[in-house]
């Protein structure tokens, strides 16, 4: 409001001077109107179904790069640290789950995995294998086009390309357990050197 005020003022009085008031609003010819309006309703992106149809276009290059780069096998041989991962992530929200006083059957579970719940969690891997991969495949549609996933695909039929999707997992684990091992240090130093600073 405070913007408009000294505006809409001069406004009026632009339009009441007679330059501005008596100055004729020149006609616009029926084909620029038409023209116009032929713009106005063109409509700005792709329809609906051109989108939908591209969204598949892509999610079957996905499929074809994620079947290329063997990308199953590749999540079959993390599946137990990600599992891991879940469950101290999960093992944070039980905590906050005992502060609040909450029911705590599931995160005792979790704590103490019976030989039922580790067998129902391996007869899972094939349907979580199934369900990261076609959430993988909507991730790469919206991240890249049908020409760039088909020029990685490519790049993963190459000898090289195989090579790397067979080293992958074993690059990957020996990734984690570095860098399990220096958060471990890390955090180690981090405590002790607070312990010494309380003591002191």
């Amino acid at each position: 409001m405070r913007i408009v005020r000294p505006i809409l003022p001069l406004a009026l009085a632009l339009a009441g001077t007679p330059a501005f008031a008596q100055t004729p609003v020149p006609r616009q010819s029926a084909a620029t109107t038409a023209s116009r309006q032929t713009t106005l309703q063109r409509p700005a992106g792709p329809t609906a179904p051109d989108a939908a149809i591209d969204m598949d276009a892509r999610r079957a290059a996905a499929a074809r790069l994620l079947v290329a780069s063997r990308f199953r096998e590749r999540q079959t041989v993390t599946i137990k640290d990600g599992i891991h991962a879940a469950e101290l992530e999960m093992a944070g929200e039980c905590l906050q789950r005992a502060i609040d006083g909450r029911n705590m059957q599931t995160c005792k579970a979790i704590a103490n995995p019976s030989d039922a719940m580790r067998a129902r969690l391996a007869e899972s891997v094939s349907a979580i294998l199934d369900e990261v991969i076609a959430a993988s495949q909507s991730i790469y549609a919206r991240r890249f086009t049908v020409a760039e996933m088909d020029e990685i695909t490519r790049f993963f039929r190459t000898p090289v390309g195989q090579r790397y999707g067979e080293l992958y997992p074993q690059i990957i684990s020996d990734v984690q357990q570095r860098r399990r091992a220096i958060l471990r240090r890390y955090l180690t130093r981090a405590a002790a050197d607070t312990a010494d600073q309380k003591a002191s």
